[in-house]
């Protein structure tokens, strides 16, 4: 069966059921759970490429890309200061700087008309290995410290529905493998790497390096908004500018939690070392931007 014939097959389910049909629809719950899934999935993915397609590609895009909590917002709000007047009139940083993937699981309409699209992703390599404009920011943090804090942002936003042992199993994995094509960077892609610990520790000179990359004149009034405004007491302050909306049962105040360096790894136990090397290749190890994680 086609795969629109296979799909088209479910406006032939009834909305309704017997109590005797659903008895029997018990034996097959497994298998429903299932396809729920992959159905739910599927439709997020034809979501997110319509507004690929609609939202199209223009020379003057920035992709702010990044795994999960490793500094994408902090790089959005930096973005944000470089290209535009600084306006912060915004509800939501995704008004200004979207996040298609975000969009399509909500099913929610993009509109961005800044003359410097700055679009988030925390997608595969794969899945933009083909974008031909537009420039690429992509942001490292040490995998300790970026997988201890998305632990604590899960818990705040789902629940204690994981063990930290068993998301350090299924996300170091995950990192390791996110990382490497991101470097590697097989089809050429225009992209500047920038690592989240000198955006901290260096934060003036990592500006005037963005800056350069993306074509902006900076000077002094322009550096002063800049610092001043993704500071972390600044978007501490603003936060609910930042993170998701929260349902009632979701932590919210953590989104912008402190952005320390070194937290996750000061916690980390001979296992999650262990396996961290067991992972690691030469190419990590030996790489200008994550050789620093492997000393």
């Amino acid at each position: 069966m086609e795969l629109f014939e296979l799909i088209n097959t479910c406006g032939e389910i009834p909305e309704t059921f017997s109590k005797a049909e659903l008895n029997e629809l018990i034996k097959h719950l497994d298998t429903l759970e299932s396809n729920a899934y992959k159905v739910k999935n599927l439709l997020v993915e034809v979501r997110l490429h319509k507004m690929m397609v609609d939202f199209g590609q223009k020379d003057s895009d920035i992709y702010v890309v990044s795994y999960p909590k490793s500094g994408t917002t902090l790089m959005q709000m930096i973005i944000y200061q470089l290209t535009s007047d600084g306006d912060m009139n915004f509800n939501h940083i995704y008004d200004v700087s979207p996040w298609l993937r975000f969009a399509a699981r909500k099913n929610l309409t993009v509109k961005c008309d800044a003359k410097r699209r700055i679009i988030k992703s925390h997608d595969d390599y794969d899945f933009l290995k083909d974008i031909r404009k537009g420039k690429f920011i992509f942001v490292i943090r040490d995998c300790f410290d970026a997988l201890h804090s998305y632990f604590i942002h899960t818990i705040d936003y789902e629940g204690p529905v994981i063990s930290w042992e068993e998301f350090w199993q299924m996300e170091l994995p995950a990192w390791t493998t996110y990382i490497s094509e991101w470097l590697i960077n097989r089809n050429h892609l225009d992209i500047l790497y920038v690592n989240y610990e000198n955006l901290i520790t260096r934060k003036k000179d990592e500006i005037e390096k963005i800056a350069r990359f993306i074509e902006i004149d900076l000077d002094d009034i322009l550096m002063d908004r800049v610092l001043d405004r993704t500071s972390f007491q600044f978007m501490k302050k603003n936060e609910t500018k930042f993170g998701e909306q929260p349902d009632s049962y979701q932590v919210f105040n953590n989104f912008i939690r402190h952005g320390l360096i070194g937290e996750g790894r000061k916690s980390r136990s001979p296992k999650e070392e262990e396996l961290f090397l067991k992972l690691s290749s030469d190419f990590l190890r030996s790489n200008e931007h994550t050789r620093r994680y492997y000393q």
